[in-house]
């Protein structure tokens, strides 16, 4: 080759190499087919990047609700304004109906009672770009599952906008609840309520998902204005912030939750005394208008009630600007541990904000709601009452954590449930520890985790978690990836686990990522090629499993070989117990695995007198312990 053709051959080399590190270790992964377009098509890029030709689609929500306690109603009315940014001309839309889920016929992901279904959502007006549509009409719309299909006459250019309108009602659950609904006569938590336009996106186009209750979110970021009509004795907390509090309470409560706005101790807002005496809401007519508005969001949920205590408080959760979060609880008087739930979830916000994931809280308020089970929405969360502060901490600082996976990371929840339920059970593992003397919730995934590894309900997280269910489920979205996510932590150590996650959040807030993103972008992040990682723990079948094979010793060497049985990387912990009942550890992390090998040979020079060896412990998966203990022969 021509010296000069060969010095640009060089340098473009270099070039290439400089800009991608990791391009040439991408082929380690495995990519479905749908996936690799989009990085041909440049909306995404191997160093993890958002691609030069990334978009997505956007809406604005401008919705009026009214909730009709007694009859258990919801009637509402909406304008939408979709952004379509993509570069598509858009023939259909997708909007969601998710009550539809009580609908006769509709397939569901838990069982209930029959007097719990009904008609599902009725739609009583369709309006596009101003012309009402027939809503009877099968050529126009199709209703299939929990979704409405409408076919367009003026398809959407791309970079243009349509508008739509609805009016709609349906009866709120109360039979058998799915996440939402009804939990005494006159307390409500409203979620999956309105028609939302689904996600169209660079990986599938439109999501045409069904709901069936299991399987959560993916939704665009979108700006809500909404207006919630209540009988006058009721409060409504919301996603989103309070617009018109000095036209709904009176001077007292409105002085208290002003007061809040500024504490950082509790502020008891409304109180049981209140709740006797009444004068707590403006009743100069029988209904009052709650008005929220929340920008940049993946949903809107929202909660009320006549005769629940509402505390708050608020809390610094960045430094350099000084950014508050207004932080509220409300709860039945009976529920004994809520009356800390306003300052457990103060101190997770704070946890959350400077230590792990060190990422300032991104919304402006958070209401955690006393209905049941344990819930999530944007600046919303449904939890019922718990029975061990151990209980109140796990559920209240999980929930909370879901505020960065999806809803700041716009994840797909639906399709990767991995991508935010593991990290929301992994994230808060120190915080538990700290605020729950004796709880150990590393312990408890793993013998989660360990229940099923490998067994046929044990399925890599590349597959998308729509088509799983039940115990297979289980494991995908919590158990295995929190257990992956805390052995990269320990495995890379607490500042470099930082850099790699900060850099894909960073990237990656406020759009749609997918496993691959956060693989590149962890690789970029952290300077390290981590495909033999993402690959044993994310892309395959497979499970942890170490054993201790030979022990050899030779005057006061020891020498202890530890074979790795499964293909998932995990640490190795050796510990050694001495005649005089005295101990001592060798730990070497997951790392020691990334060169393929599956043995390794440990030596340790010996001064006293061994009686046997172990190999793991509570916090490290492993399925099969009957190989991990040695005992010394005398």
């Amino acid at each position: 080759m021509h010296h000069r053709l060969l010095s640009s051959f060089v340098i473009t080399l270099f070039l290439i190499i400089s800009v991608h590190p990791f391009l040439f270790g991408q082929d380690d992964l495995f990519m479905p087919l749908n996936i690799k377009s989009a990085y041909e098509n440049g909306t995404r890029s191997y160093d993890g990047t958002p691609g030069p030709n990334y978009w997505q689609n956007s809406s604005d929500y401008k919705i009026k609700v009214e909730i009709d306690p007694q009859n258990k109603m919801l009637y509402g009315s909406e304008t939408i304004t979709y952004h379509n940014n993509s570069p598509d001309t858009l023939k259909t839309l997708v909007i969601r109906l998710y009550q539809d889920i009580y609908k006769f016929g509709n397939a569901r992901d838990f069982s209930g009672k029959k007097e719990a279904l009904n008609d599902g959502v009725n739609l009583s007006k369709i309006t596009i770009n101003g012309e009402e549509v027939d809503t009877s009409s099968s050529i126009t719309k199709k209703r299939t599952g929990t979704k409405l299909i409408i076919k367009l006459d003026d398809p959407v250019p791309p970079h243009t906008d349509i508008d739509l309108a609805f009016e709609w009602d349906f009866i709120i659950p109360h039979i058998s609840i799915i996440r939402m609904g009804a939990y005494d006569s006159t307390s409500f938590f409203i979620g999956y309520w309105y028609p939302q336009v689904a996600v169209y996106d660079d990986i599938d186009g439109w999501d045409l998902n069904n709901y069936g209750g299991q399987h959560e979110f993916y939704n665009d970021f979108s700006n809500f204005d909404v207006e919630i009509k209540v009988p006058n004795s009721f409060a409504v907390w919301s996603t989103g912030v309070l617009q018109n509090p000095d036209e709904l309470l009176t001077q007292k409560i409105l002085e208290r939750f002003n007061s809040a706005h500024n504490s950082d101790e509790v502020i008891r807002i409304v109180t049981e005394e209140d709740l006797d005496e009444g004068n707590i809401f403006n009743n100069s007519s029988s209904h009052n208008v709650w008005k929220y508005k929340a920008n940049k969001i993946p949903d809107f949920a929202f909660a009320l009630s006549d005769h629940y205590l509402w505390d708050a408080v608020t809390t610094v959760v960045d430094s350099s600007t000084e950014r508050k979060v207004f932080i509220q609880a409300a709860y039945k008087v009976e529920s004994e541990d809520f009356y800390d739930v306003a300052s457990i979830s103060k101190q997770a916000i704070k946890f959350f904000s400077f230590e792990i994931p060190a990422v300032p809280f991104p919304f402006p308020s958070l209401t955690i709601f006393n209905g049941s089970g344990g819930m999530e929405y944007p600046m919303m969360i449904n939890d019922g009452s718990a029975r061990s502060l151990a209980r109140t901490v796990g559920v209240t600082s999980h929930e909370i954590a879901h505020t960065y996976f999806p809803f700041y990371m716009g994840i797909n929840e639906t399709k990767y449930a991995f991508m935010d339920e593991g990290w929301a059970v992994m994230l808060p593992y120190d915080f538990q520890e700290r605020m729950a003397e004796g709880y150990d919730p590393r312990k408890r995934n793993i013998l989660g985790y360990q229940r099923y590894a490998g067994t046929e309900r044990d399925v890599p997280l590349i597959v998308p978690s729509a088509d799983l269910k039940g115990a297979t489920f289980r494991m995908y979205a919590y158990s295995r990836p929190a257990a992956a996510y805390e052995n990269l932590r320990n495995m890379l150590g607490d500042e470099l686990f930082l850099k790699g996650l900060h850099t894909f959040m960073e990237r990656w807030n406020g759009k749609h990522p997918i496993p691959y993103d956060f693989f590149y972008s962890f690789n970029d992040g952290t300077g390290e090629d981590l495909n033999w990682y993402w690959k044993s723990w994310f892309i395959d079948f497979g499970y942890p499993d170490l054993s201790i094979t030979k022990v050899v010793i030779d005057g006061i060497k020891l020498s202890v070989t530890v074979k790795k049985e499964g293909n998932i990387p995990i640490p190795i912990k050796l510990t050694f117990i001495y005649s005089d009942s005295t101990e001592s550890i060798i730990y070497k992390d997951a790392s020691v695995w990334s060169d393929g090998k599956d043995e390794i040979i440990i030596t340790e020079k010996i001064t006293k007198t061994i009686e046997k060896l172990k190999l793991g412990d509570a916090h490290i998966p492993d399925i099969n312990h009957k190989r991990n203990t040695y005992i010394i022969e005398k």
